[in-house]
């Protein structure tokens, strides 16, 4: 899989570590929700920086002390359609208060992408062809207007409409 992050393409120095598979000693490991409830102390007792998969649906309130313990948490979308990432990436940022890295696994189009990053999203890994053939191309679906408010990214009111939201204009440089 390709990690886009920060506008380009990056070296991405976690692995995704199945459940019955072992950690490698100094690599940082992304573990599933239920290793990490299975194996919290171990995981966390390691001088290795850890992340956090998130599969859609599940409950992560019990962890909600250890999110900032987490340098990435990875949210599945299992199919283009599920939109239940966009809500937990939401949830973590706004009221769980994570500040690491947040990161949408799976199957998301490119189209998608500017969404996840408005409700939080930071980091983007897929091996979807067409998704990485417009970052390559330099595409980035542009979108200049939103049905509902973000918390603290620099949009203003867009007309009259109290949940209507656009960017915010650039300063001049």
């Amino acid at each position: 899989m390709a990690l886009w992050k920060n506008g380009a393409f990056a070296e991405d120095n976690f692995r995704l570590v199945p459940d019955e598979a072992a950690l490698a000693d100094g690599e940082p490991s992304i573990v599933t929700l239920a290793r990490f409830r299975a194996e919290r102390d171990q995981l966390l007792g390691r001088n290795t920086p850890i992340g956090l998969l998130i599969p859609p649906g599940a409950d992560w309130s019990d962890i909600v002390g250890d999110l900032s313990r987490f340098s990435v948490i990875a949210l599945d979308l299992p199919k283009f359609a599920d939109g239940r990432a966009f809500s937990i990436g939401r949830l973590l940022r706004d009221r769980d208060g994570f500040t690491g890295e947040l990161r949408a696994v799976g199957a998301f189009f490119l189209d998608q992408m500017p969404f996840l990053k408005r409700v939080g999203f930071d980091a983007f890994s897929t091996s979807d062809p067409l998704v990485l053939k417009g970052l390559e191309e330099g595409r980035w679906p542009e979108v200049t207007e939103y049905y509902q408010p973000a918390s603290d990214i620099g949009e203003v009111p867009a007309g009259k409409r109290p949940w209507a939201r656009r960017p915010a204009p650039k300063a001049a440089e």
